[in-house]
């Protein structure tokens, strides 16, 4: 069976689980087990499957059992197991993913503490080895041992938890290490479920250090997230997650983690606004730029009287580049990945060979920074740039290591060049983040948790071996609709939080499910109400949104914007009856407003009440004379109703200012009512020349307008023989 056939089953297994389907789910995993011969499971699928049997027997026979459900939670907790143990048993025979390999390989070394032990003693060792004078690379491979260990294993005994928990507790070790085997419980706990790593990482929540608290967060944050379905069947979480229910800070904390891997929906978005819009903008003005900043005598000593006084005006050309760069900047300080096409090509040196490397915090006294660090010939050697750039919370750890590496294999005028705009950025930045932590005492814990975010984004979509993962990043993240989340936020108001985020991102479907569950709770909030009404119109739903915005009115009658989006609806259900008559109640709210005025007349046309709709176009006119598409309405609306002289006066104005194709089979419509069928003619075949499909494209509008031209005294004999003219005079 082939690695793909084992993913989809292992999925229909857990659908089926997560669907309370125990007998489907048995009969997919008995099976697996007869045809891989693993008879470890025989008598572990017969047991649970027996016992399943029958509870099910005594349930049809009416026989009374107070703990049935807890028996059923067994058997279901049980089916769980034995397909993990199945599928991992399966895969690390058969897989030659990256995850596998390291499993088979880490099955033949020492024992934990042996690991642990072993990098204890490198480091001590390596103290030793720097006093005389020597190097030694063995404490990095003791550390990626550990690192593995934790990250593979799916099997850890309560001696090893105690090991654990002693590591991450321990004050000689440094925190990045600490960091990093928080990464690897989580990350190998998302490819394998196990309950015992869950249990730690709630364990670390305890701990007080900033950058391992936010990392234990946010890794609880999607482990939580992924298993959601089979989390109540276990005791030991569903008590961590109630003593964590009363814990405001911490939750107020989880909000805004949930919020920033929610916003790692818009990193792809920016990459390509860079790519597509910013970068080739950029490129076409470099002629500009250099005759802007008079380049070619930049040496010359008006250079060095001061700035050019012409800089300022750089952008007049180009105000929707200014425009992009201030958005992309904003996005920046709200904590958006707008680095991502910067350095996902920097990831080739060799420390991003070693997997942990990845997720490692980064710190000026890194092994693997000392050889670019010892270069004192550039500005990035200057402590200040150094420690900035550390401290920052604009760059990711793993885009700072990026940096740094690629330091050493630049030109000297580069570095420089370089290093003079990041220490100008960096100046900026510190300012604004020392402002922003002087407001906030917890914008410090979202900057490490956004980084830390950032790199894993790195990690599952840029690592060479990133498609042997599943991408946690390609998860809707609608923390929202999982029971956990639910337990965890029961205030509204930070629930909103996320539905504002959607909604200011115009993620309709997810801010609609978002604002409908906080509605169903609070069903007198009257902005919920309409926002949720405004999503399932941007998705169409106009029923829907037809009873949220019904509802708002109920709420506070003859709310203008309300009644308008009411109208609106039910135009877009197409009752204009109905939307004539709450336009019309906005037009008693405010008399002087266009829109409505407009929309009053649309609605009498399609009500096919022309004469109504005209005097509110005529209106419209006058009122807005720089108007011009009100033209179009009036010339119609003249022609169907026989005001052939005022069609044509409309229509030519409309072909001076902006002709249409329409335009001109309507005026040809006009002449051919007014009996001058040559004139007809010449505007009927300028059309067709302007359509794609020709005669076909035109007939089809002709065929729809053929009531008006009846209705207006054209000949139903006439009208094949002036086609056929039409024809003969396309030809010529």
């Amino acid at each position: 069976m082939s690695i793909s056939n084992i993913k989809s089953k292992q999925t229909e297994v857990e659908l089926a689980l997560s669907e309370k389907r125990i007998k489907d789910a048995l009969t997919i995993l008995g099976a697996l087990i007869k045809d891989q011969h693993i008879g470890d499971f025989i008598d572990e699928h017969y047991n649970i499957e027996f016992t399943y049997k029958s509870m099910l027997k005594y349930t049809v026979q009416g026989v009374s059992d107070p703990e049935r459900q807890k028996v059923y939670d067994n058997i279901l907790t049980s089916c769980y197991h034995l397909s993990d143990k199945l599928f991992s048993e399966i895969n690390s025979k058969q897989s030659n993913g990256l995850f596998y390999e390291t499993k088979r390989n880490i099955g033949v070394t020492q024992s934990l503490k042996q690991n642990i032990d072993n990098l204890f003693g490198e480091i001590a060792q390596k103290q030793i080895t720097e006093q005389t004078g020597l190097t030694s690379n063995n404490q990095q491979e003791a550390l990626k041992i550990l690192f593995n260990k934790l990250w593979v294993s799916n099997s850890i005994s309560k001696e090893e938890c105690i090991l654990i928990k002693d590591l991450i507790h321990d004050e000689t070790l440094h925190y990045s290490y600490k960091c990093i085997f928080v990464s690897a419980l989580s990350i190998g706990t998302l490819k394998e479920f196990c309950l015992e790593k869950v249990l730690l990482l709630f364990d670390f929540l305890a701990i007080d250090y900033k950058e391992i608290k936010q990392r234990v967060i946010t890794s609880l944050l999607l482990v939580l997230f992924k298993y959601d379905k089979r989390l109540k069947l276990y005791p030991e979480i569903t008590s961590r997650l109630s003593i964590m229910q009363e814990d405001e800070k911490l939750i107020s904390n989880i909000l805004t983690i949930a919020i920033q891997l929610i916003r790692t929906r818009e990193t792809e978005k920016i990459s390509k606004k860079l790519m597509d819009e910013i970068i080739p903008e950029v490129v076409k003005m470099q002629p500009n730029l250099r005759d802007k900043l008079d380049l070619d005598n930049m040496l010359g000593e008006k250079f060095n009287e001061g700035e050019n006084p012409e800089w300022e005006d750089f952008f007049k050309d180009s105000p929707e580049l200014m425009s992009k760069l201030e958005e992309l900047t904003e996005l920046q300080m709200e904590g958006a990945d707008v680095f991502l096409n910067t350095f996902k090509m920097l990831k080739h040196f060799s420390f991003f060979n070693t997997m942990h490397n990845w997720l490692m915090p980064f710190h000026l006294d890194n092994e693997e920074l000392k050889e670019t660090l010892k270069d004192e010939t550039h500005i990035f050697s200057s402590k200040e740039i150094q420690d900035s750039l550390a401290n920052s919370g604009f760059l990711c750890n793993s885009d700072k290591y990026s940096l740094f590496l690629s330091v050493p294999h630049m030109p000297q005028f580069q570095k420089d060049m370089m290093g003079t705009m990041f220490k100008q950025q960096l100046e900026q930045m510190d300012e604004i983040e020392k402002d922003e932590k002087m407001l906030s005492s917890n914008k410090e814990n979202s900057m490490i948790s956004n980084r830390y975010i950032q790199d894993l984004y790195r990690f599952y979509k840029v690592h060479p071996q990133h498609s042997q993962f599943e991408d946690i990043f390609s998860w809707r993240m609608d923390f929202y609709n999982k029971w956990f989340f639910q337990t965890l936020v029961t205030d509204n108001d930070k629930t909103r939080q996320i539905a504002e985020f959607f909604f200011k991102k115009e993620y309709f479907q997810e801010a609609s499910e978002c604002f409908g569950s906080i509605d169903s709770a609070e069903s007198n909030n009257l902005e919920i109400t309409q926002k949720l009404g405004y999503c399932y119109q941007q998705l169409k739903q106009h029923k829907k949104a037809l009873n949220a915005y019904l509802k708002a009115d109920i709420l506070k009658p003859e709310q203008l914007w309300t009644t308008k989006k009411i109208a609106l609806t039910y135009k877009q259900l197409k009752n204009p009856d109905k939307a004539l008559e709450y336009y019309q109640v906005a037009e008693r709210i405010n008399p002087e407003d266009l829109h409505t005025q407009a929309s009053i007349g649309h609605c009498f046309l399609d009500l096919k009440d022309y004469d109504e709709a005209l005097k509110y176009y005529f209106k419209v006119e006058y009122l807005d004379q720089s108007n011009t598409k009100v033209w179009r309405p009036i010339a119609w609306c003249s022609l169907v109703n026989g005001k052939f002289d005022q069609a044509e006066k409309y229509y030519q104005k409309l072909l001076i200012s902006e002709t249409g194709t329409h335009d001109l089979i309507n005026i040809g419509h006009v002449f051919w009512c007014k009996d001058n069928r040559l004139e007809a003619l010449k505007f009927y075949a300028k059309a067709i020349s302007q359509l794609p499909k020709g005669f076909t494209e035109f007939y089809e509008t002709f065929e729809e307008d053929m009531p008006v031209l009846l209705s207006n005294g054209i000949q139903q004999t006439d009208i094949p023989i002036i086609l056929d003219q039409l024809k003969y005079q396309l030809e010529e």
